[in-house]
């Protein structure tokens, strides 16, 4: 009897251990720095009541940025940068590597809603080590079912492969597109 337990507790350890492995790790920023055309800067702690109101002043048009810098807990930097038009660059960074945004897709991102942007990977000690990463985060001003459209910007074997929009279509469902 003991000879059985132990061996349903190892099958149970390895069912469970592999599963959690496979996991996706998510990242959540903690520091937002904007740095606005007139060069005034701004930072905020994830946790800021005020983040939300000044993202929402981005997004109106009220605040125009050059340049977004936000800080995962993990240690990737987002760095997104702008003319006042459109956005100029977007990247991830950590400890010295760079992933970039096809230049060509840059154009179309509208405005984005920085205090929704998460990192997710595969079950790697860090985004950078793992096999594919990607960013999500809302876009635009219009929403259906009080839902704005989600980006999500994929990383394979450490380049940009692919972008997908995310619309909500019900109450209970959404519909995905190549962005």
């Amino acid at each position: 009897m003991k000879k059985i337990r132990f061996i349903l507790f190892v099958l149970t350890f390895f069912v469970f251990g592999v599963t959690h492995a496979h996991k996706d790790r998510v990242s959540f920023p903690e520091k937002f720095t904007f740095i606005l055309k007139n060069k005034e800067t701004f930072q905020f702690k994830a946790n800021d009541l005020k983040l939300n109101e000044f993202c929402q002043n981005v997004i109106d048009e009220k605040i125009e940025i050059l340049k977004a810098e936000i800080c995962f807990k993990t240690g990737e930097i987002v760095t997104v940068g702008s003319d006042g038009i459109n956005w100029t660059m977007f990247k991830i960074s950590f400890k010295g590597k760079n992933l970039y945004i096809a230049q060509n897709k840059l154009p179309k991102i509208p405005e984005i809603h920085f205090s929704t942007l998460k990192l997710l990977w595969s079950g790697e000690s860090n985004a950078f080590g793992s096999h594919y990463l990607y960013l999500t985060f809302d876009i635009g001003t219009k929403h259906s079912f009080n839902v704005y459209p989600n980006l999500e910007l994929y990383f394979e074997n450490g380049k940009f492969s692919r972008s997908e929009v995310w619309i909500q279509t019900s109450e209970n469902s959404r519909q995905g597109k190549i962005f």
